[in-house]
């Protein structure tokens, strides 16, 4: 039941790496790499044998999480030096009268709030990273991994599997209530479906993944 459960789970993480690689624009091609990378580890581990250990996988994905999450502040840090210059380029127009967007003297200018994606989109692609490795180890039955921790990761015994396993769930967890929020909030603003779709397949095939596991 559990390869089963892993099988498809690949389903959804394809359909929404497709999404990743449909979206593309310049500056995500490191989320194009990530989810293909992230969509090769579950095919590794659902397919035997192995190319790489479900370990490695582990911090393949870690790594690149961290990459994503680089590029993100990076972007972000240009963005918001970009924008102050352009505001500071046209602050004359706007001090010449307190008049808002609406032309009335004394209102404020409207402003329009970023959606959950944009806010958390890079967030999600990085979290679901770490949570895909995590959920691969978790599956591996190699016997690296049993090595590592004493006992395997599906036993009880031992404070590093326990450990182990509470990490494991509150990173699901969080990842999982992120994506309900994201994808909420897509529907509610009624953004463009490619984002969504590539939210809410990420977050069908953790929770797949998780369900192989319990």
């Amino acid at each position: 039941m559990t390869d089963l459960l892993g099988l498809a789970a690949i389903v959804p993480a394809s359909a929404g790496a497709c999404c990743t690689v449909g979206a593309w624009r310049p500056g995500r091609a490191v989320d194009v790499v990530a989810a293909v990378v992230m969509v090769a580890a579950m095919v590794d581990g659902a397919f035997g044998p192995r190319v790489l250990p479900g370990v490695l996988w582990f911090v393949v994905l870690a790594l690149l999480a961290v990459v994503v999450a680089a590029v993100h502040r990076v972007q972000s840090a240009s963005g918001a030096s970009g924008a102050s210059g352009a505001s500071g380029a046209s602050g004359a127009s706007g001090a010449s009268g307190a008049s808002g967007s609406d032309g009335r003297p004394g209102s404020a200018p409207s402003v329009r709030v970023a959606s959950a994606h944009g806010r958390f989109g890079r967030l999600h692609a990085a979290l679901g990273l770490l949570v895909m490795g995590a959920l691969g180890v978790g599956m591996a039955h190699d016997p690296g991994m049993t090595g590592m921790t004493g006992v395997g990761v599906h036993g009880h015994g031992g404070a590093v599997a326990v450990t182990w396993q509470v990490v494991l769930g509150g990173l699901t967890t969080g990842y999982l209530l992120l994506t309900a929020h994201m994808v909420r909030d897509g529907i509610r603003r009624r953004t463009r479906a490619l984002p969504v779709v590539e939210t809410l397949a990420m977050g069908i095939a953790v929770a797949v993944m998780a369900a192989a596991m319990v």
